[in-house]
């Protein structure tokens, strides 16, 4: 699970959920919140590398 090819898709997608938790304070609607947690979720756990720099 910890490639070394695979970190940025852990970076981006902490980073992405971290993102979406911040916005839960702002505007009292978690919405937003819970697209960006599925997404991050997927881009966190996935197998191939998704993030081409």
């Amino acid at each position: 699970m910890w490639r070394e090819e695979l970190i940025l898709n852990k970076i981006f997608a902490i980073i992405t959920i971290l993102i979406g938790a911040l916005s839960v304070p702002v505007e009292w609607d978690a919405t937003f919140f819970l697209f960006t947690l599925i997404v991050g979720g997927y881009l966190f756990f996935a197998k191939r590398n998704w993030i081409a720099l």
